[in-house]
């Protein structure tokens, strides 16, 4: 394929929605079931973040799409790709200089990516891809997004919610305990699951005699969607303290406690975005029921500058 008869542009709201549903669904992104959908999905209504989208088409046939959402000094990369018949490496350095732009417009200095992976797959052919056109790791931990269905959990009968407190402890404290306590990474994640104080944020602590925290649980609640009134809790971490030491009984009290109480709010549904460094939280909540997994990916980061290329 050469590069005349690649054609990259933006989506456009009076794009043809069917045939785009119809190549996601072909390219193996089977969630966009309706034109609305995708069209919402390219032009959101309600969503934290302005969303640019990009296709490339070769002889007005799409065989790339990709979405960035612009974030404070960086952007998000989703991108979906035909898997024969394209240059991957050609269409996709094409349509990374395409969001390059875009992020340095705003004074932006890195492109992040989510690649997809195998439960505890190291590496393949998307990773390797990546690679070549410049992203690294930025997080060395894999993780994995895993849900619990609440219909199937009961609390054992030596959960004890004592010490467990709803705290109005402030979004801002919460980032600080979480980068204090040398986890970055997920204070980033909260940072931009948690952005603005909601009546749907739930916070809850677990402390020790001398009234110091030992460990925090957070979670949002919301509908499954917007038409229905069935509850679920996203974003939903645990988070251990290093400088106490709990005893797996104590942190196993302590999730049964955190789930008592999405049982009291009549949450169906629990979804987790958890990081494989944090073994004994990963082996806790899989053994509480977190077994269905959605997905497991690395998180890469490509840097760029006035004058980038990408490959």
């Amino acid at each position: 394929m050469s590069n005349s008869k690649l054609i990259i542009r933006e989506v456009r709201q009076d794009d043809d929605f069917e045939q785009m549903t119809s190549w996601l669904k072909e390219n193996g992104r089977s969630v966009a079931l309706h034109a609305d959908q995708v069209r919402t999905m390219f032009f959101p209504k309600t969503w934290p973040f302005p969303r640019k989208s990009y296709v490339t088409e070769v002889e007005s046939k799409i065989v790339a799409m990709m979405m960035l959402d612009l974030r404070d000094r960086h952007g998000v990369i989703t991108c979906t790709i035909q898997e024969a018949d394209v240059d991957h490496l050609e269409v996709l350095n094409g349509m990374l200089e395409k969001c390059a732009d875009d992020i340095l417009e705003r004074g932006g200095t890195y492109l992040a990516y989510f690649a997809q992976t195998e439960l505890g797959q190291l590496q393949n052919r998307e990773l390797y891809l990546l690679e070549r056109l410049g992203f690294r790791t930025a997080d060395e931990y894999m993780r994995v997004s895993a849900r619990l269905s609440m219909d199937e959990w009961e609390a054992s009968e030596e959960m004890d919610t004592a010490n467990l407190n709803a705290e109005a402890l402030s979004l801002e404290e919460v980032h600080r305990i979480l980068t204090d306590d040398g986890n970055a990474p997920n204070a980033i994640i909260f940072q931009h699951q948690f952005q603005t104080v909601e009546t749907s944020n739930v916070i809850l602590t677990l402390r020790n005699d001398q009234q110091e925290i030992t460990a925090i649980a957070y979670y949002k609640v919301k509908k499954v969607d917007p038409s229905s009134d069935v509850l679920s809790a996203t974003a939903f971490n645990l988070h251990f303290r290093p400088a106490f030491e709990l005893t797996k009984q104590e942190k196993r009290q302590f999730l049964q406690g955190v789930l008592h109480s999405m049982k009291q709010l009549d949450i169906r549904k629990v979804n987790s975005l958890m990081s494989m460094k944090h073994v004994d939280v990963f082996t806790l909540m899989v053994r509480e029921g977190f077994d269905e997994i959605h997905s497991s990916f690395f998180a890469l980061t490509k840097a760029i500058g006035r004058g980038h290329e990408t490959v």
